[in-house]
């Protein structure tokens, strides 16, 4: 595993929410899954769409652009046209600051 790399803190993103943040090259989609945070690439595994334009409820993040669902608790698709599961990234919360692992 490489350095960790603060993305921001617990309260700048809401429970059901999604954010984006880069690392270096990378977008990486930041999830609140009801108090657990997640993270993943910022893009769906079908066709690339950017996975926090699209909605996310009910434990799903939808792709904006062609209706894919996936898992936000471990990145699994649910729906067509969703290729494999989405990348995750390792993430800790140190005193209330998010980190993510960068590889």
């Amino acid at each position: 595993m490489g350095r960790w790399v603060g993305v921001g803190s617990e309260g700048d993103v809401t429970p059901g929410k999604a954010r984006c943040v880069r690392l270096q090259d990378r977008k990486i989609a930041l999830f609140n899954d009801d108090g657990i945070y997640r993270a993943y690439d910022d893009y769906c595994t079908h066709n690339g769409g950017p996975l926090t334009e699209g909605a996310c409820e009910d434990g799903l993040v939808t792709c904006l652009w062609h209706g894919a669902q996936f898992r936000v608790a471990d990145g699994a698709p649910v729906t067509p046209p969703a290729g494999g599961r989405l990348r995750a990234h390792p993430l800790r919360v140190v005193a209330g600051a998010i980190e993510i692992a960068l590889d």
